[in-house]
């Protein structure tokens, strides 16, 4: 109840929404303990209430920010929140990463038997390491803990590895 009241007043507001991951999803009510620290500020393109009455929403993500502290828990969370820079990070050493990630992303891809074209188009007009370190986090079938590992990560170095790692994905010399 207390997501579906934050998303809604977002709405109306036209702000972002902090969205966090629960540390154990069967919760039904988290308090800020169980909320793992870092996620991701987003943009609501879309809110859908379906005839069920469930929920759903289509957002965009922003940037990361961890949380500093909960000032607030009804109707519903609202956080201190400090954003988290991306790293000025460019180098040989990220741009082979950049290079071997997209390949890797683009023959995961292809394997699929009905990879959506926005799917494909986005990653191939990606142009930044860490907005294609995100991308392939978000899309690739990853267990929830590594998903969250991935996004604390703010090494874009790391980040990348921990992909490859992630989906047991090694260059073979």
């Amino acid at each position: 109840k207390r997501s579906v009241a934050a998303a809604q007043q977002a709405m109306r507001d036209k702000l972002p929404v902090g969205i966090v991951m629960q540390r154990d999803e069967q919760v039904a009510e988290p308090a800020a303990t169980d909320l793992h620290p870092v996620g991701t500020i987003a943009v609501i393109l879309r809110y859908v209430t379906t005839p069920d009455g469930s929920h759903h929403l289509v957002c965009q993500g922003q940037q990361r920010f961890r949380i500093l502290e909960v000032v607030q828990e009804q109707p519903f969370m609202m956080a201190r929140v400090s954003p988290i820079e991306e790293p000025d990070a460019t180098s040989a050493e990220i741009e082979g990463r950049f290079v071997h990630l997209k390949q890797l992303a683009s023959e995961a891809l292809e394997l699929l038997p009905q990879a959506p074209p926005e799917l494909v188009a986005m990653l191939q007009a990606v142009t930044s390491a860490s907005a294609l370190a995100d991308l392939a986090a978000a899309h690739l079938d990853l267990k929830a803990d590594d998903r969250q590992e991935i996004l604390e990560t703010i090494d874009l170095v790391a980040r990348i590895d921990k992909e490859g790692r992630v989906q047991n994905l090694l260059p073979l010399a």
